[in-house]
């Protein structure tokens, strides 16, 4: 190898170290010198209180309430629906976020939504209900389309919230 090829790639490794080291995002700050959340923002932020939920679809109904930090199922009487089960179908209904599709409540047939395959109410105490109504999944079928009862939002949410709804739906009926 010549000297002049070697200065050559000499001089290509300090112009790549120089970009690296120009464009290389910043490190992570440390824990210890993190800033204090917010209040009513973070893992502390008190989480909307659902007390009791009212499923149906397919001709059955499933009706829970919480007991503590237990759901307790109301009906079917002697269903055996696991609590966790409940608290997995609540937490895909409120944590997962919902993307929205179009706010044209004329085309709710071309969701599902004209004849809902599933209403899902939410008890919450000292406030009103609110029902979440689901509709046919979407074309890559990766999310179900859904609407507050009363908004004409649509929205399409996680397929899970339907996974969850079908096991609560199959151990009501076991």
């Amino acid at each position: 190898m010549s000297w002049s090829r070697a200065l050559a790639y000499l001089v290509v490794a300090a112009v790549l170290a120089t970009a690296y080291f120009t464009t290389a995002p910043p490190p992570p700050p440390s824990l210890a010198s993190a800033a204090a959340p917010t209040p009513g923002t973070g893992p502390s932020a008190p989480v909307p209180t659902i007390d009791s939920i009212r499923l149906e679809a397919g001709g059955r109904t499933v009706r829970a309430v919480r007991d503590g930090e237990q759901w307790v199922v109301v009906e079917p009487a002697g269903a055996a629906i696991p609590s966790d089960l409940l608290s997995a179908l609540v937490s895909a209904v409120l944590e997962t976020p919902a993307e929205p599709v179009t706010a044209d409540a004329k085309r709710l047939a071309d969701f599902g939504l004209d004849a809902p395959s599933a209403r899902l109410t939410f008890g919450r105490p000292s406030a009103a209900p609110v029902t979440l109504l689901l509709g046919s999944p979407n074309p890559a079928e990766t999310g179900v389309y859904g609407c507050l009862d009363g908004n004409p939002q649509i929205v399409l949410v996680g397929l899970n919230v339907r996974y969850y709804l079908d096991l609560v739906l199959r151990k009501s009926s076991s």
